[in-house]
């Protein structure tokens, strides 16, 4: 009957038949959606392969050659970092037996320094030289250290920290020749706040106006490294001390003065009242 259903249909009713049939499998059980979906993901896989080919044709050259470029900047990288240790190695061993050499006794500690310096290189050559400049002030030769580190303070290569504390060395070496107008000079450049050196040479420059008598000026610098949290703790005891010795001073001066002041005026009341009497 079905059979006989089919033949009495027209050709074109037959295939609407057949769609209207398969559309009504495919609503019951859902394969055709299925299948749409599994062709239209491997369609997709197809096209992101196809331009992955193309992308690789056209450009895989230009991604090798970047990731060699880049294996090569992390490569020279990794031995200009090796070649600068290894240096800065071999600068630190030389600095270190200069050391043990100079410890020894009856050597010439400045021509040791003298020698090695060139050998050395980086902040090791300003170390080195600070250290012949010592050798030189604790041989008696104050004026070869001081002309030695004037020039280490000088040289542009030097660290800035290293440069300054050169100047502190030669500044105190000229205290103790009694040049403290040029010390005050030189002091002046690192007294200042945020300076490597500041504490110390702001302690020296007190010290300068002590010795030339400027007590109040003495008393300020003093003071202030007395009351400023941020002085290293040696150098804040010395002030206290030092404020302390100098408000004493000031005090027996102003003591004295007045006492002085008063005398006359008591001897002339003591007269007066003589001479009362004897009348």
């Amino acid at each position: 009957m079905v059979a006989a259903n089919y033949r009495a249909l027209p050709k074109n009713g037959l295939n609407r038949a057949v769609r209207t049939s398969g559309m009504a499998l495919s609503g019951e059980f859902g394969v055709s959606d299925i299948n749409s979906d599994l062709i239209a993901q491997e369609v997709d896989d197809e096209v992101r392969r196809e331009r992955m080919h193309l992308l690789w044709k056209n450009y895989g050259k230009y991604i090798v050659g970047g990731a060699v470029g880049i294996v090569l900047v992390v490569a020279g990288r990794e031995i200009y970092n090796w070649r600068v240790s290894s240096v800065e190695s071999q600068h630190s061993e030389a600095f270190q037996a200069a050391i043990e050499k100079v410890d020894a006794d009856g050597v010439d500690a400045v021509a040791i320094w003298r020698e090695v310096t060139p050998k050395l290189g980086g902040g090791y050559v300003a170390l080195a030289k600070l250290r012949e400049a010592a050798a030189q002030a604790d041989g008696k030769d104050v004026a070869g250290a001081i002309a030695t580190y004037e020039a280490l303070a000088s040289d542009g290569a030097t660290p800035t920290n290293l440069a300054e504390l050169a100047t502190l060395k030669a500044s105190m070496l000229m205290i103790g020749q009694g040049d403290l107008d040029t010390a005050r000079s030189k002091l002046s450049t690192i007294a200042v706040k945020g300076k490597a050196w500041y504490f110390s040479a702001q302690e020296q420059l007190a010290l300068i106006d002590l010795e030339q008598g400027d007590m109040d000026g003495a008393l300020e610098k003093f003071t202030l490294l007395a009351d400023d949290a941020q002085t290293p703790q040696t150098i804040q005891g010395r002030a206290s001390q030092f404020r302390t010795f100098i408000e004493a001073q000031k005090f027996a001066a102003e003591a004295i003065a007045a006492g002085t002041a008063t005398a006359p005026a008591q001897e002339e009341t003591e007269n007066a009242a003589s001479e009362g009497d004897s009348q």
